[in-house]
């Protein structure tokens, strides 16, 4: 019976440190970055934006002034183009993959921001 126990007490060290990395996997993935960026008379605000590489992003646009040429988001890297209705947040998902910068911008590209991914 000893031997059993042992047996199995071996087996449960040895794949533990496996469990561990899938259940640490699992929960970095389910981490996601939020941000809200108000469209206003002065442009984008935050203009400024930073993101960690790797982790799924969901960026909420509102905008807030009707006077602009900014009625849509742009972000051409990930290829999105989303409507911008006055007071009515748009949400966009993506996963930086790549660290740099990455642009974003109204369809004129008269006012925009940009996103930095460390």
């Amino acid at each position: 019976m000893k031997m059993i126990l042992l047996f199995l007490f071996s087996i449960l060290l040895i794949t533990m440190p496996a469990f561990a990395q899938k259940a640490g996997a699992k929960k970095q993935s389910e981490k996601t970055q939020t941000v809200t960026v108000t469209l206003t008379d002065k442009g984008y605000q935050p203009e400024r934006l930073r993101l960690q590489r790797g982790v799924p992003a969901r960026i909420t646009f509102v905008r807030k002034f009707e006077a602009t040429c900014a009625t849509e988001i742009i972000i051409p890297k990930y290829n999105i183009k989303r409507d911008l209705p006055m007071n009515d947040p748009v949400v966009v998902e993506f996963t930086p993959e790549k660290s740099g910068e990455v642009d974003f911008t109204c369809s004129m590209k008269m006012v925009g921001g940009k996103i930095t991914v460390n």
